[in-house]
């Protein structure tokens, strides 16, 4: 009974904060940008987990680890799909390359500095210390839309290039951080190089991507007959879960094989568009069901792990800062771009979310430790983005005239 009521209340808070928006509300951006990337639904998780009505139960969140898969199956299909290599080749390839350089610097400063720290500290078991510092590493890579979107919507950003730029980068950044994830798991089968091997890792790259390949052309193979938008629904969510159940089954990563199904679904499937706009529609929905879930199995501990969310947060401040700086000055485009970008880059977003998710799944002892870092991160980050991006755009912003005569009118009204 815990159970079903369980599922019909999260199915509810998500089929209802997926309808909310919070644009037109008379807040800071900074709450705007917390609302708006969901992170108030990871304490409303931890209202029904064990430390508020204990509705979402170890045993019950037990139960609901097969969402929780088809979750992030979802989240890595809607990411592949968008990676049309044929609309890829179109956008200039120096962004490609800006976007892999500083992807790459936050990858490697943020997994040393997180390694030094969970060492010092002695926070983790020593033979999985290296993979969650990679996997730290890997999140912090990341970069959500949200920030940018919230500013573009108040704003007007005269310099399209600059907009655009920072927009690809949120893009594809993470996939890089997918594909760091992946090597991780793929060289650290163990966790540790003590149990690397190359035969292993070999076989688990050549598994994951098979895991990723099937299912693709089972949906490519169902796209080939008749169907109504309904039918090809049915079709994606059976596929998707296909895919999930088989990674959890062989104890491989659910997140990458979706990846590796939406990459292939989007080159080879006729119907990609369509696929597109389904899995958009819901993605709200299975996101916000995937935060209550994250909130309720977190258990918070005010220990040293505070002071390497600390050094995790300000290693990735800087890793942003010097990633996009070299990139731009190595790569450098046919505009202005400002010296401190990166600091506009810091929104982490859903990705993020979804890679500690995933290695907590397969590595529970992870769990608090890594969700810990990751939300607490994420709380600030949220919150200090947007201003971050105005300040750095400062003299490429322009308030749009009717924002500009409302602020005015309201500053007359209260003198």
């Amino acid at each position: 009974m815990k159970l079903l009521l369980a599922i019909v209340l999260i199915a509810l808070i998500a089929l209802i904060g997926s309808r909310l928006t919070f644009f037109s509300r008379r807040l800071t951006m900074g709450f705007k940008n917390i609302i708006f990337t969901g992170i108030e639904y990871i304490f409303l998780g931890i209202v029904l987990g064990s430390y508020g009505l204990n509705l979402l139960d170890a045993e019950t969140l037990k139960k609901l680890e097969p969402f929780l898969l088809f979750g992030l199956s979802w989240i890595g299909f809607l990411f592949g799909l968008q990676f049309e290599f044929k609309r890829l080749k179109a956008l200039p390839r120096r962004y490609f390359s800006i976007t892999a350089i500083q992807s790459s610097i936050v990858f490697v400063l943020v997994s040393f500095i997180s390694c030094y720290f969970f060492k010092l500290f002695d926070l983790l078991p020593e033979n999985i210390l290296l993979l969650a510092s990679i996997t730290l590493g890997s999140a912090a890579s990341c970069t959500a839309q949200s920030a940018i979107a919230i500013v573009s919507h108040n704003f007007r950003i005269e310099n399209k290039g600059l907009l655009g730029l920072m927009r690809y980068m949120s893009s594809v950044d993470g996939l890089f951080a997918l594909l760091f994830f992946a090597a991780a798991l793929c060289i650290l089968p163990g966790g540790d190089f003590g149990d690397s091997d190359f035969l292993k890792s070999a076989v688990w790259l050549a598994v994951s991507i098979c895991m990723g390949i099937l299912p693709a052309f089972v949906l490519i193979f169902l796209s080939r007959t008749r169907f109504t938008q309904q039918e090809y629904m049915v079709f994606l969510i059976g596929v998707i879960m296909f895919c999930g159940g088989l990674a959890e089954g062989l104890n491989y990563s659910s997140l990458v094989a979706g990846l590796v199904c939406g990459i292939v679904t989007a080159n080879y499937c006729p119907h990609r568009l369509r696929a597109l706009s389904i899995v958009v529609h819901a993605e709200k929905s299975i996101y916000i069901a995937l935060l209550i879930l994250l909130g309720a199995g977190w258990h918070f501990m005010p220990d040293s792990t505070l002071i390497v969310a600390a050094a995790y947060f300000l290693s990735r401040v800087v890793a942003k800062t010097v990633g996009v700086f070299m990139a731009t000055r190595i790569f450098k485009p046919s505009y202005v771009v400002p010296s401190q970008l990166g600091l506009g880059m810091i929104s982490e977003g859903g990705v993020a979310v979804a890679i500690i998710i995933n290695v907590t799944l397969l590595y529970p002892v992870l769990s608090d430790s890594l969700t810990t870092i990751i939300i607490l991160s994420a709380i600030i980050n949220e919150y200090i983005s947007p201003a971050l991006i105005v300040k750095q755009l400062g003299d490429v912003l322009h308030i749009a005239e009717d924002k500009f005569k409302a602020v005015k009118e309201h500053e007359n009204e209260t003198k």
